[in-house]
C-alpha cells in the first residue's frame, strides 16, 4: 500500500505562519518587534464588528484590520469554506502536530456516539458567553482565555491567567489524547466556522437580525445570540445534508476508487472519507490531505479537478493579503461621541492629540470622553486606539486648542535613582514628540536607570516638556540619544525635537526634597488639647523614595488605631522624616516607635471595613 502523503502547499504555509509567528514572539520578547498577535485574529474583528453594529463603537483596542480579516474569515467560510482552520490557524496546526506524535504512541483516541454529541455544545456555549460578555462590556472576552494569545502574550494585557492556564492546559493535554480536541469541541471560531457553513444557518442569523431591525423589536442581544449558536449546534449534531455554498468540494468518484481506505486515515479529523461520495462533514476544512493522499488519479477530486491540490492554499493567502490591504487604506474611531448642536458645530474647529499611550481600550475612551464632555466648549470626541490618538472638536467662541491642551496636561514625577546628597546635577528640558504619561515615565525609569539620569519630570508651557535630572556633564546630545534609543513594546519610539539646559543650579540635596512629597494631617480632636499637652517623636524614613506615596494610609492607620496619637508631619530638611504627634500621658513614645516597626498597617474606611495592608515603611529613631 503507498505510503500516506498530505497536502504539501497547506505544509509549507502552516509552517510559514508558525514560523513567523515565533520569530515575531521571540522578536517582541528581546525587544527587536513590537507585533500585537491579536491585529490578525478574526474572532476579534468579529466581536468587533457586532460591537460596532449594536452600538456603533468598536470593542476593546480594536482596529479596522482586525475587523476586514474578520469580514474576510466571514466571506471565506460563505464562498470557499473552512480554508483558515486547515491553513493559517496556529492552534489547529499545533494540535496536528501533537496529534501525529500522540499516534506514533498510540496514544491518541477519537469520541463517538453521544458524548462526541455532547462535547460539541461546549464550543457553542463558549461562543455564547464570549460574544454576550463582550457586547456588554465592549471588552474581548476571548482574550482573557485564548490559548494562543495567553501563550504569545506571556499572559499580557487582559488576560486571565487562571482562564488562560486552563485553556492551555485542556488544549495541550486535549491535542495528546483525543483528536483534534479543542478545534472540535472548544474553539468558538470553530463554531462561528459551522454556522456560516451552511445556507440555513446564514438563512437563520439574516433573518432574525433583518426582522428586529424591520419591526424595531428590542430583544435582549444574548437572546439572539443563543438562538443563532443553537442553530448552529442543532446543524452541526443532526449533519443535516442541507446544501453547502462552498464553491470547493471534496468528491469521490466510486467508478474510480478503488477502496483502499487510505483517505479515511490521512484524514486530520478524522472523517470517513471513503464511505461518502461528497464531503460534506461539519468538520470538513477542505485541508486536501485526502486527495493528495490517493493513490488513484481522478478517485478523489477537488472540485472535479485532478491538478489544483494548490488552490486552496493560494486562495487562502490571497484572501489574507487582500484583507490587509484593504485595510491600511481605512481607518474607524474606537469611540466617536458628539454632542455640540448643528450650530455650535458650524463655528467649531478639531485638532488632532497623538501618541496618546493611556488610551488603551473601551474604557479608557469613554474616560476620556466623559472627561472632554465635561470642558465647556469641546463638541465632539473620536478616539482611535489603534493610533493612540485622539480628535477634539471645540467652539472656537468658548475655547482654544491651547486651554484643552493644558487642561488635558496632568504633571507626572518619576524618581530613577537617588544621586549623593552633595552630587552637582544637570537639568535637561526636552521637547518630546508624544503625549507623556506617567507609563511613559515609568518606561523611561526603567530604561535610563544605569544611565546618569536620576528624576524625570514632565512641566507644560504651551506644550509638555520632558525634564531629566542627569549628572552635571550630560551632554544635551547624549540625553537625546538615551531618549530616543529606549524601546519598549508597548510604546512609540521617543522622538526628541529639542534640547534646552537649564541654568538653575542643583544638587543632589536639592533634588531629594523636590522629589519628597510632603504630608501634614491632624486628627484625634487634635485642636482640643492645649498645646503644652502636645509631645512629638521624630523617626528618619528609610528606603526613600520607594515608599513616599503611602502617607496617607500611614495617617489612617494610625489615627484609627492609636487614639492618643493627634498628628503626622512628613517632611525634607537633611533627610527624610516623619514626625508624630501624641498627647503627653496618653502614649508613651517608644510605643510610637513600636508601632511604626509594625509589618502590617490596619486601615478603616469610610464605610467601618477594615484591611490589613503591610506596612511600607522602615523607620529609625532619633532624638
Amino acid at each position: 500500500m503507498s505510503k500516506k502523503r498530505v497536502s504539501l502547499f497547506r505544509n509549507i504555509l502552516q509552517f510559514s505562519v508558525l514560523s513567523l509567528i515565533i520569530l515575531f514572539f521571540i522578536g517582541n520578547q528581546v525587544g527587536l518587534s513590537v507585533v500585537d498577535f491579536e491585529t490578525y485574529c478574526p474572532m476579534g474583528g468579529i466581536q468587533a464588528i457586532l460591537t460596532l453594529m449594536k452600538d456603533g463603537l468598536i470593542a476593546c483596542n480594536m482596529t479596522v484590520t482586525q475587523m476586514v480579516l474578520g469580514a474576510i474569515f466571514i466571506f471565506c467560510i460563505l464562498v470557499l469554506g473552512k480554508l483558515f482552520c486547515s491553513h493559517l490557524c496556529p492552534l489547529g496546526t499545533v494540535s496536528e502536530a501533537i496529534g501525529k506524535i500522540a499516534d506514533k504512541f498510540k496514544i491518541r483516541r477519537d469520541i463517538n456516539g453521544v458524548t462526541d454529541k455532547v462535547l460539541r455544545s461546549l464550543k457553542y456555549i463558549l461562543l455564547f458567553f464570549t460574544l454576550t460578555i463582550t457586547l456588554e462590556t465592549g471588552e474581548l472576552f476571548c482574550k482573557t482565555y485564548d490559548p494562543f494569545y495567553g501563550s504569545v502574550t506571556m499572559f499580557g494585557h487582559r488576560v486571565n491567567f487562571l482562564f488562560a492556564t486552563i485553556s492551555i492546559s485542556v488544549f495541550l493535554l486535549g491535542s495528546i489524547i483525543f483528536r483534534l480536541f479543542w478545534c472540535k469541541y472548544l474553539c468558538p471560531l470553530g463554531a462561528i466556522s459551522n454556522i456560516f457553513k451552511y445556507w440555513i444557518g446564514v438563512g437563520v442569523v439574516v433573518a432574525v437580525l433583518s426582522s428586529m431591525y424591520f419591526f424595531e423589536v428590542g430583544v435582549d442581544i444574548s437572546i439572539i445570540v443563543g438562538i443563532i449558536c443553537l442553530v448552529g449546534y442543532a446543524l452541526e449534531v443532526l449533519k443535516i445534508q442541507t446544501k453547502q455554498q462552498s464553491v470547493l468540494k471534496i468528491t469521490r468518484h466510486t467508478h474510480t476508487c478503488i477502496d483502499c481506505g487510505l483517505c479515511s486515515r490521512t484524514c486530520p479529523q478524522g472523517i470517513d472519507v471513503a464511505d461518502l461520495e461528497m464531503v460534506k462533514h461539519p468538520d470538513c476544512n477542505l485541508c486536501g490531505d485526502c486527495v493528495s493522499a490517493c493513490p488513484k488519479d481522478g478517485a478523489l477530486t477537488l472540485n472535479e479537478k485532478m491538478n489544483v491540490k494548490w488552490l486552496p492554499s493560494v486562495l487562502v493567502v490571497v484572501l489574507f493579503i487582500s484583507g490587509l490591504l484593504i485595510a491600511s487604506q481605512y481607518n474607524l474611531p474606537t469611540v466617536s461621541k458628539a454632542w455640540g448642536s448643528k450650530e455650535d458645530m458650524e463655528k467649531s474647529k478639531e485638532f488632532t492629540i497623538n501618541h496618546m499611550s493611556h488610551l488603551t481600550c473601551f474604557s479608557s475612551s469613554m474616560g476620556f470622553v466623559r472627561q472632554m464632555k465635561e470642558v465647556d466648549g469641546v463638541l465632539a470626541v473620536n478616539t482611535y486606539i489603534s493610533d493612540h490618538k485622539a480628535e477634539i472638536t471645540y467652539d472656537t467662541t468658548k475655547i482654544d486648542e491651547l486651554s484643552i491642551r493644558k487642561m488635558l496636561y496632568a504633571r507626572s514625577k518619576q524618581f530613577v535613582k537617588a544621586p549623593q546628597l552633595d552630587q552637582e546635577l544637570t537639568v535637561h528640558k526636552l521637547r518630546v514628540a508624544k503625549y507623556l504619561t506617567e507609563a511613559d515615565l515609568k518606561i523611561m525609569a526603567e530604561a535610563l536607570k544605569d544611565k546618569g539620569v536620576y528624576q524625570l519630570e514632565t512641566q507644560f508651557d504651551t506644550e509638555i516638556r520632558l525634564l531629566a535630572f542627569c549628572d552635571a556633564d550630560m551632554s544635551e546630545s547624549k540625553i537625546e540619544t538615551l531618549i530616543t534609543t529606549i524601546k519598549h513594546r508597548r510604546s512609540y519610539p521617543y522622538e526628541v525635537k529639542d534640547v534646552v539646559k537649564s541654568n538653575v543650579p542643583i544638587n543632589g540635596m536639592g533634588l531629594m526634597k523636590r522629589t519628597f512629597k510632603k504630608h501634614e494631617a491632624t486628627f484625634n480632636n487634635f485642636k482640643s488639647y492645649p498645646r503644652e499637652q502636645l509631645r512629638s517623636v521624630l523617626l528618619v524614613l528609610e528606603d526613600f523614595p520607594k515608599n513616599e506615596n503611602k502617607f496617607k494610609e500611614l495617617s489612617n492607620h494610625v489615627a484609627k488605631k492609636y487614639k492618643g496619637v493627634v498628628g503626622i508631619q512628613a517632611d525634607y530638611q537633611t533627610q527624610p522624616t516623619v514626625r508624630f504627634f501624641y498627647i503627653q500621658d496618653k502614649v508613651d513614645p517608644d510605643e510610637i516607635v513600636s508601632w511604626a516597626a509594625n509589618k502590617e498597617m490596619t486601615l478603616v474606611y469610610t464605610n467601618g471595613e477594615t484591611e490589613q495592608v503591610a506596612n511600607p515603611y522602615k523607620f529609625k529613631f532619633t532624638n
